[in-house]
Protein backbone atom coordinates (compact mmCIF):
# COMPACT_ATOMS: atom_id res chain seq x y z
CA UNK A 1 0.00 0.00 0.00
CA UNK A 2 1.38 3.37 -1.06
CA UNK A 3 2.01 5.69 1.83
CA UNK A 4 0.08 8.93 1.65
CA UNK A 5 2.24 12.00 1.30
CA UNK A 6 2.21 15.46 -0.14
CA UNK A 7 3.68 14.41 -3.49
CA UNK A 8 1.02 11.73 -3.96
CA UNK A 9 -1.67 14.24 -3.05
CA UNK A 10 -0.37 16.67 -5.66
CA UNK A 11 -0.23 13.95 -8.33
CA UNK A 12 -3.79 12.84 -7.58
CA UNK A 13 -5.11 16.42 -7.63
CA UNK A 14 -3.25 17.14 -10.87
CA UNK A 15 -4.63 14.02 -12.50
CA UNK A 16 -8.13 14.84 -11.25
CA UNK A 17 -7.94 18.38 -12.65
CA UNK A 18 -6.71 17.04 -15.97
CA UNK A 19 -9.48 14.44 -16.09
CA UNK A 20 -12.12 17.03 -15.14
CA UNK A 21 -10.83 19.52 -17.68
CA UNK A 22 -10.83 16.86 -20.39
CA UNK A 23 -14.39 15.87 -19.54
CA UNK A 24 -15.56 19.49 -19.57
CA UNK A 25 -13.90 20.09 -22.95
CA UNK A 26 -15.41 16.89 -24.30
CA UNK A 27 -18.87 17.92 -23.10
CA UNK A 28 -18.43 21.41 -24.59
CA UNK A 29 -17.32 19.91 -27.90
CA UNK A 30 -20.30 17.57 -27.88
CA UNK A 31 -22.67 20.46 -27.12
CA UNK A 32 -21.07 22.51 -29.92
CA UNK A 33 -21.49 19.63 -32.37
CA UNK A 34 -25.11 19.13 -31.33
CA UNK A 35 -25.75 22.89 -31.60
CA UNK A 36 -24.11 23.08 -35.03
CA UNK A 37 -25.94 19.99 -36.22
CA UNK A 38 -29.26 21.31 -34.95
CA UNK A 39 -28.70 24.69 -36.57
CA UNK A 40 -27.67 23.15 -39.90
CA UNK A 41 -30.68 20.82 -39.74
CA UNK A 42 -33.07 23.69 -38.97
CA UNK A 43 -31.84 25.75 -41.90
CA UNK A 44 -31.76 22.69 -44.17
CA UNK A 45 -35.38 21.91 -43.33
CA UNK A 46 -36.31 25.60 -43.75
CA UNK A 47 -34.73 25.63 -47.21
CA UNK A 48 -36.36 22.35 -48.22
CA UNK A 49 -39.77 23.55 -47.07
CA UNK A 50 -39.25 26.97 -48.73
CA UNK A 51 -40.23 28.70 -45.49
CA UNK A 52 -38.62 32.03 -46.37
CA UNK A 53 -40.05 32.08 -49.91
CA UNK A 54 -43.51 31.14 -48.65
CA UNK A 55 -43.63 33.80 -45.93
CA UNK A 56 -42.21 36.40 -48.31
CA UNK A 57 -44.81 35.57 -50.97
CA UNK A 58 -47.84 35.66 -48.70
CA UNK A 59 -46.72 38.73 -46.73
CA UNK A 60 -46.22 40.58 -50.03
CA UNK A 61 -49.75 39.64 -51.08
CA UNK A 62 -51.17 40.92 -47.79
CA UNK A 63 -49.43 44.26 -48.29
CA UNK A 64 -50.64 44.60 -51.89
CA UNK A 65 -54.23 43.81 -50.93
CA UNK A 66 -54.41 46.16 -47.93
CA UNK A 67 -52.17 49.11 -48.89
CA UNK A 68 -53.27 51.00 -52.03
CA UNK A 69 -50.62 51.15 -54.76
CA UNK A 70 -47.86 49.65 -52.65
CA UNK A 71 -46.17 46.38 -53.56
CA UNK A 72 -42.99 44.59 -52.59
CA UNK A 73 -39.78 44.30 -54.54
CA UNK A 74 -39.17 40.97 -56.29
CA UNK A 75 -36.09 40.14 -54.21
CA UNK A 76 -35.80 39.83 -50.44
CA UNK A 77 -33.08 39.41 -47.83
CA UNK A 78 -33.25 36.71 -45.17
CA UNK A 79 -31.46 35.73 -41.98
CA UNK A 80 -30.72 32.21 -40.81
CA UNK A 81 -33.44 30.57 -38.78
CA UNK A 82 -32.82 30.80 -35.03
CA UNK A 83 -32.73 27.82 -32.67
CA UNK A 84 -36.29 28.62 -31.63
CA UNK A 85 -37.47 28.51 -35.24
CA UNK A 86 -37.77 32.26 -35.86
CA UNK A 87 -37.23 33.36 -39.45
CA UNK A 88 -36.59 37.00 -40.36
CA UNK A 89 -36.62 38.57 -43.83
CA UNK A 90 -37.01 42.00 -45.39
CA UNK A 91 -37.74 43.60 -48.75
CA UNK A 92 -38.19 47.05 -50.28
CA UNK A 93 -41.64 48.57 -50.69
CA UNK A 94 -42.47 50.24 -53.98
CA UNK A 95 -45.20 52.43 -55.39
CA UNK A 96 -45.71 53.30 -59.03
CA UNK A 97 -45.89 56.95 -60.08
CA UNK A 98 -46.16 57.33 -63.82
CA UNK A 99 -44.25 54.49 -65.43
CA UNK A 100 -41.54 54.40 -62.76
CA UNK A 101 -41.29 52.46 -59.52
CA UNK A 102 -40.35 54.48 -56.44
CA UNK A 103 -38.91 52.87 -53.29
CA UNK A 104 -40.77 54.33 -50.31
CA UNK A 105 -39.61 52.15 -47.44
CA UNK A 106 -38.89 48.63 -46.30
CA UNK A 107 -40.89 45.79 -44.77
CA UNK A 108 -39.48 43.58 -42.01
CA UNK A 109 -41.11 40.17 -41.59
CA UNK A 110 -40.58 38.09 -38.44
CA UNK A 111 -42.19 34.65 -38.53
CA UNK A 112 -42.06 32.65 -35.31
CA UNK A 113 -43.19 29.09 -34.65
CA UNK A 114 -45.60 30.58 -32.13
CA UNK A 115 -47.27 33.98 -32.21
CA UNK A 116 -46.73 36.85 -32.24
CA UNK A 117 -45.30 36.93 -35.77
CA UNK A 118 -45.07 40.44 -37.18
CA UNK A 119 -44.75 42.60 -40.28
CA UNK A 120 -43.37 46.09 -39.63
CA UNK A 121 -42.39 49.01 -41.84
CA UNK A 122 -39.46 51.39 -41.82
CA UNK A 123 -39.48 55.15 -42.11
CA UNK A 124 -39.56 57.37 -44.10
CA UNK A 125 -42.21 55.45 -45.97
CA UNK A 126 -44.72 54.97 -43.13
CA UNK A 127 -46.85 57.99 -44.05
CA UNK A 128 -46.93 57.00 -47.69
CA UNK A 129 -48.24 53.57 -46.73
CA UNK A 130 -51.38 54.93 -45.12
CA UNK A 131 -52.29 58.06 -47.00
CA UNK A 132 -55.25 57.04 -49.22
CA UNK A 133 -58.74 56.30 -47.92
CA UNK A 134 -61.96 55.32 -49.69
CA UNK A 135 -65.54 55.84 -48.59
CA UNK A 136 -68.34 53.41 -49.38
CA UNK A 137 -70.82 55.09 -51.75
CA UNK A 138 -73.82 53.65 -49.87
CA UNK A 139 -74.22 52.51 -46.27
CA UNK A 140 -75.18 48.82 -46.60
CA UNK A 141 -77.06 48.98 -43.28
CA UNK A 142 -79.39 51.81 -44.22
CA UNK A 143 -79.08 52.41 -47.97
CA UNK A 144 -78.06 55.99 -47.22
CA UNK A 145 -75.96 57.78 -49.86
CA UNK A 146 -72.45 58.57 -48.61
CA UNK A 147 -69.79 61.11 -49.59
CA UNK A 148 -66.18 60.59 -50.61
CA UNK A 149 -63.29 61.60 -48.38
CA UNK A 150 -62.12 64.53 -50.52
CA UNK A 151 -58.80 66.20 -49.79
CA UNK A 152 -58.63 70.00 -50.10
CA UNK A 153 -57.17 71.78 -53.14
CA UNK A 154 -56.61 68.67 -55.27
CA UNK A 155 -57.70 70.24 -58.54
CA UNK A 156 -56.06 73.59 -57.75
CA UNK A 157 -52.77 71.82 -57.11
CA UNK A 158 -53.01 69.84 -60.36
CA UNK A 159 -53.77 73.01 -62.30
CA UNK A 160 -50.57 74.63 -60.99
CA UNK A 161 -48.35 71.67 -61.87
CA UNK A 162 -46.46 71.80 -65.18
CA UNK A 163 -47.50 69.45 -67.98
CA UNK A 164 -44.14 67.72 -67.76
CA UNK A 165 -45.14 65.88 -64.58
CA UNK A 166 -47.00 62.71 -63.75
CA UNK A 167 -49.00 62.04 -60.62
CA UNK A 168 -50.79 59.48 -58.50
CA UNK A 169 -54.45 59.98 -57.61
CA UNK A 170 -57.01 58.05 -55.59
CA UNK A 171 -60.78 58.50 -55.70
CA UNK A 172 -63.99 56.86 -54.57
CA UNK A 173 -67.00 56.33 -56.82
CA UNK A 174 -70.56 57.54 -56.33
CA UNK A 175 -71.94 54.00 -56.66
CA UNK A 176 -70.78 50.41 -56.44
CA UNK A 177 -69.52 49.10 -59.77
CA UNK A 178 -68.26 45.90 -61.27
CA UNK A 179 -64.48 46.11 -61.62
CA UNK A 180 -64.85 45.58 -65.36
CA UNK A 181 -67.25 48.52 -65.62
CA UNK A 182 -64.88 50.96 -63.91
CA UNK A 183 -61.93 49.75 -66.00
CA UNK A 184 -63.95 50.35 -69.17
CA UNK A 185 -64.91 53.86 -68.07
CA UNK A 186 -61.29 54.76 -67.31
CA UNK A 187 -60.11 53.41 -70.68
CA UNK A 188 -61.19 56.80 -72.08
CA UNK A 189 -58.21 58.44 -70.34
CA UNK A 190 -54.47 58.03 -70.78
CA UNK A 191 -54.08 56.62 -67.29
CA UNK A 192 -53.00 53.38 -65.62
CA UNK A 193 -55.29 51.76 -63.05
CA UNK A 194 -53.16 50.32 -60.23
CA UNK A 195 -55.52 49.30 -57.38
CA UNK A 196 -59.25 49.24 -56.61
CA UNK A 197 -60.97 48.89 -53.20
CA UNK A 198 -63.31 45.89 -53.06
CA UNK A 199 -66.68 45.57 -51.42
CA UNK A 200 -66.80 42.11 -49.84
CA UNK A 201 -70.07 42.04 -47.90
CA UNK A 202 -69.15 44.46 -45.11
CA UNK A 203 -72.00 45.07 -42.60
CA UNK A 204 -74.07 42.35 -44.29
CA UNK A 205 -71.97 39.21 -43.95
CA UNK A 206 -69.64 40.46 -41.21
CA UNK A 207 -68.88 43.49 -39.06
CA UNK A 208 -65.67 45.09 -40.41
CA UNK A 209 -63.24 47.53 -38.90
CA UNK A 210 -64.36 50.99 -39.92
CA UNK A 211 -64.23 54.67 -39.15
CA UNK A 212 -66.68 57.45 -40.00
CA UNK A 213 -66.35 61.19 -40.42
CA UNK A 214 -69.38 63.25 -41.28
CA UNK A 215 -71.23 61.48 -44.07
CA UNK A 216 -68.29 59.17 -44.85
CA UNK A 217 -67.74 55.51 -44.06
CA UNK A 218 -64.16 54.23 -44.40
CA UNK A 219 -63.04 50.61 -44.08
CA UNK A 220 -60.04 49.88 -41.81
CA UNK A 221 -57.93 48.39 -43.22
CA UNK A 222 -58.70 48.57 -46.92
CA UNK A 223 -58.95 45.43 -48.99
CA UNK A 224 -58.48 45.75 -52.71
CA UNK A 225 -57.61 44.31 -56.08
CA UNK A 226 -54.16 44.85 -57.54
CA UNK A 227 -52.50 43.22 -60.52
CA UNK A 228 -52.32 39.47 -59.99
CA UNK A 229 -49.39 37.48 -58.56
CA UNK A 230 -48.60 33.84 -59.24
CA UNK A 231 -45.87 31.49 -58.03
CA UNK A 232 -44.26 28.14 -58.73
CA UNK A 233 -44.14 25.17 -56.34
CA UNK A 234 -41.13 26.69 -54.55
CA UNK A 235 -42.98 29.98 -53.92
CA UNK A 236 -40.84 31.90 -56.41
CA UNK A 237 -42.90 34.61 -58.08
CA UNK A 238 -43.26 33.75 -61.74
CA UNK A 239 -46.07 36.04 -62.90
CA UNK A 240 -46.60 39.63 -61.76
CA UNK A 241 -49.23 41.95 -63.27
CA UNK A 242 -48.47 45.56 -62.39
CA UNK A 243 -51.69 47.25 -63.57
CA UNK A 244 -55.33 46.54 -64.23
CA UNK A 245 -56.55 46.65 -67.82
CA UNK A 246 -59.39 45.08 -69.75
CA UNK A 247 -56.91 42.44 -70.89
CA UNK A 248 -55.40 41.67 -67.46
CA UNK A 249 -58.46 42.12 -65.21
CA UNK A 250 -59.90 38.61 -65.46
CA UNK A 251 -56.51 36.98 -64.83
CA UNK A 252 -55.85 39.30 -61.86
CA UNK A 253 -59.21 38.39 -60.32
CA UNK A 254 -58.65 34.65 -60.76
CA UNK A 255 -55.15 34.85 -59.29
CA UNK A 256 -56.47 36.73 -56.28
CA UNK A 257 -59.09 34.03 -55.65
CA UNK A 258 -56.47 31.33 -56.09
CA UNK A 259 -54.13 32.99 -53.57
CA UNK A 260 -56.95 33.54 -51.09
CA UNK A 261 -57.98 29.89 -51.38
CA UNK A 262 -54.40 28.76 -50.69
CA UNK A 263 -54.20 31.01 -47.63
CA UNK A 264 -57.47 29.60 -46.29
CA UNK A 265 -55.88 26.15 -46.21
CA UNK A 266 -53.56 27.44 -43.49
CA UNK A 267 -54.44 28.04 -39.85
CA UNK A 268 -56.52 31.15 -39.10
CA UNK A 269 -53.67 32.45 -36.93
CA UNK A 270 -51.46 32.63 -40.03
CA UNK A 271 -53.69 34.88 -42.11
CA UNK A 272 -55.52 36.68 -39.29
CA UNK A 273 -52.77 37.38 -36.75
CA UNK A 274 -49.60 37.24 -38.85
CA UNK A 275 -50.85 38.71 -42.15
CA UNK A 276 -53.65 40.80 -40.57
CA UNK A 277 -56.17 39.61 -43.15
CA UNK A 278 -59.32 39.69 -41.08
CA UNK A 279 -62.54 37.96 -42.23
CA UNK A 280 -60.71 36.30 -45.11
CA UNK A 281 -63.16 33.36 -45.40
CA UNK A 282 -66.13 35.75 -45.66
CA UNK A 283 -64.34 37.95 -48.19
CA UNK A 284 -63.34 34.97 -50.32
CA UNK A 285 -66.86 33.55 -50.29
CA UNK A 286 -68.39 36.90 -51.24
CA UNK A 287 -66.01 37.45 -54.16
CA UNK A 288 -66.50 33.86 -55.32
CA UNK A 289 -70.28 34.14 -55.29
CA UNK A 290 -70.84 37.79 -56.27
CA UNK A 291 -67.83 38.78 -58.36
CA UNK A 292 -65.57 41.79 -57.90
CA UNK A 293 -67.46 44.90 -56.83
CA UNK A 294 -65.37 48.07 -56.44
CA UNK A 295 -65.97 51.60 -55.19
CA UNK A 296 -62.86 53.54 -56.24
CA UNK A 297 -59.38 53.30 -57.71
CA UNK A 298 -55.81 54.48 -57.57
CA UNK A 299 -54.60 55.73 -60.96
CA UNK A 300 -51.45 57.32 -62.29
CA UNK A 301 -50.65 59.33 -65.39
CA UNK A 302 -49.87 62.81 -66.77
CA UNK A 303 -51.33 65.66 -64.73
CA UNK A 304 -53.26 66.89 -67.79
CA UNK A 305 -55.05 63.52 -67.88
CA UNK A 306 -55.74 63.56 -64.15
CA UNK A 307 -57.33 67.01 -64.57
CA UNK A 308 -59.82 65.52 -67.02
CA UNK A 309 -61.36 63.58 -64.12
CA UNK A 310 -62.47 66.78 -62.40
CA UNK A 311 -65.94 66.88 -63.93
CA UNK A 312 -66.55 63.13 -64.17
CA UNK A 313 -69.93 62.42 -62.60
CA UNK A 314 -69.11 59.02 -61.06
CA UNK A 315 -66.01 60.22 -59.15
CA UNK A 316 -65.88 61.66 -55.63
CA UNK A 317 -63.39 61.83 -52.75
CA UNK A 318 -60.37 62.82 -54.86
CA UNK A 319 -56.94 62.56 -53.22
CA UNK A 320 -53.62 63.53 -54.79
CA UNK A 321 -50.57 61.41 -53.99
CA UNK A 322 -46.99 61.49 -55.27
CA UNK A 323 -45.90 63.70 -58.17
CA UNK A 324 -42.80 63.08 -60.29
CA UNK A 325 -41.09 64.51 -63.34
CA UNK A 326 -42.29 63.19 -66.69
CA UNK A 327 -41.88 59.46 -67.16
CA UNK A 328 -44.69 58.31 -69.36
CA UNK A 329 -45.49 56.44 -72.53
CA UNK A 330 -48.83 57.28 -74.06
CA UNK A 331 -51.29 54.45 -74.67
CA UNK A 332 -51.17 55.26 -78.35
CA UNK A 333 -47.42 54.55 -78.39
CA UNK A 334 -47.45 51.33 -76.36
Amino acid sequence: MTEWNKDLEKRILKKSRFTLTFRILRIMLLVLLIYSGYKVSMNFVADKLNIANENAYYSKLAIEWTVPNVRADFNFEEEEMTLLGTKKLSYNLIKKVGNNDKVIGKAFVTKRLTNPSTISFSQPGQKQLNEFSFSLPIDPRTGKKLEGNTWPNVWETLTMLPEGTVGEMAFSTTSFMEAKQLIELLENYDLHVLWMPLYTGEFVNYEPGWTSSGNKLLMVPHFGLSGGNDRNENFHEQSIITRLTQESLSESEQLMLKNMEELLSKSPSYYEQFLRLGYLPQKYQYLKENGFTVYGAVVTGPVKELLKLQDVSYIQGEQLGEVELWNWQSKNNE
